[in-house]
């Protein structure tokens, strides 16, 4: 029994690592898990979603069960389950099928009035889906079945402040003073009233249009109709597969060295943020690709170095080619499912060849005294044309030009650690390690 539990666990945690998806995301986002909101059996909602068996105000008592759990899900989807809504009649009026993150309110008997509402309710965690940074776009799977053409349902999401925000049945939004940004659209139906089981993909993206830049909580409400009481009641909504979109970038980290031997590894790390791979999008798995430029840093035709399969920040071991040599290469990094090209590593890169260089032509240069605490000797047997210092990270800390054979180089300006000297002379580049104390 516990080889099973650990073997689930393992299970479960793969399958969560491989679908980690970057920034604030809806709980329950594939409508796995459902709950009793109720005292019946069939008050039944997705955790963390919601429609009529859990609304609140004056007339709740008399919605009826308008959600319920499907197995028609959409094809290429990971989990077994998506989540069906429908228009009902109650007491003479179309309550449209709802679906939302926060709570449904029933306050009036008219579709329109402004005790209808779906709200924001902070003081219940089940009801609210709090927020640190706006989304780019929000995405999600449909399959709505309806007997009109024309008459269109409805995606609407607010992101918003610190507040009990309301999308009111009347179109309205309350309080306007806490708005951050908007993702609204309406779409047609994919297939007729009892019809086919046809999915569609929207993504809709936010527009930051309110005057609110105190990012909170966000409120989304998916319904069969764009206007309260409309619509017939042999409609009906599949939903599946919801997913915060965060627009994706793509950096070359700087290097821990710029000094190689051609033929030897060099480590290439990258910063990835956003939604690389969307995880309701049937794509295959997103590659970063290190390129090396050519020996004067240009790009126009790389050499690819390596790939990794990543969604995230990461690094890769490549090693560079047996021909290369110069002391001006570069290195960056391009990603193909959402295809980025990243900048460069930001300094120049010298692979030495030691197959091909004669080491009699090579400079001979000291460096002296090493560590350093206050100025830095350097002597060569030649002429130094130029002189440059890199901090650990492969930054440009200082550069000169010279004709001289010695160079005295004052250091009290360096912060204490490790830096790269590179001395160019008329036969050669040498590369010195220094330690500044």
């Amino acid at each position: 029994m516990k080889k099973i539990l650990i073997l689930f666990f393992v299970l479960s945690l793969a399958f969560s690592q491989a679908f980690a998806q970057y920034g604030d995301q809806f709980a329950n986002r594939g409508f796995e898990e459902w709950a009793n909101f109720g005292s019946s059996s069939s008050s039944y909602e997705p955790v963390h979603w919601h429609s009529t068996m859990s609304a609140s105000g004056t007339f709740s008592g008399f919605l009826s069960k308008q959600i319920e759990a499907s197995s028609q899900v959409r094809t290429g989807s990971a989990g077994q389950k998506s989540v069906r809504i429908w228009p009902n009649s109650v007491l003479g009026v179309t309550a449209n099928g709802n679906l939302t993150n926060g709570r449904m309110n029933a306050g009036s008997m008219s579709a329109t009035g402004s005790g209808n509402y779906n709200y924001t309710q902070r003081s219940d965690e089940r009801f609210n889906t709090p927020m640190n940074v706006c989304p780019d776009s929000i995405s999600v799977w449909v399959c709505f079945r309806s007997a009109s053409a024309s008459q269109n349902a409805q995606i609407h999401a607010a992101v918003h402040g610190d507040a009990d925000y309301k999308f009111l049945a009347n179109g309205t939004e309350e309080p306007e003073d806490k708005l951050v940004a908007t993702a609204m659209t309406e779409f047609q139906r994919t297939a007729q009233a009892g019809g086919d089981m046809i999915w569609r993909r929207i993504s809709v993206p936010f527009q930051k249009n309110g005057p609110c830049n105190d990012v909170k909580y966000l409120l989304f409400t998916i319904t069969t109709n764009a206007t309260p009481g409309q619509g017939s009641t042999d409609d009906d909504m599949f939903i599946d597969d919801i997913l915060l979109i965060y627009n994706p970038s793509l950096q070359t980290a700087l290097l821990p060295s710029l000094q190689y031997e051609a033929g030897e590894t060099m480590t290439v790390s990258f910063t990835m943020t956003g939604t690389m791979s969307a995880e309701n999008l049937n794509a295959a798995p997103n590659q970063i690709i290190a390129q090396l430029s050519d020996s004067q840093g240009g790009f126009s035709n790389p050499t690819e170095l390596g790939r990794v399969v990543a969604n995230q920040s990461g690094s890769m071991v490549v090693t560079l080619p047996d021909n290369a040599e110069g002391n001006h290469y570069r290195v960056r990094v391009v990603s193909t499912n959402y295809p980025m090209i990243a900048s460069d590593n930001g300094a120049d890169i010298w692979i030495r060849n030691s197959h091909s260089v004669n080491e009699m032509t090579q400079p001979n240069c000291n460096v002296f005294p090493n560590p350093v605490t206050d100025v830095l000797h350097v002597v060569s047997s030649e002429k130094i044309l130029s002189l440059s210092i890199y901090n650990a990270n492969g930054m440009l800390v200082f550069s000169n030009e010279t004709t001289e054979k010695s160079f005295d180089l004052p250091i009290d300006g360096l912060a204490k650690g490790v830096y790269f000297v590179k001395i160019t002379t008329e036969s050669g580049i040498i590369v010195k390690k220094v330690t500044v104390w």
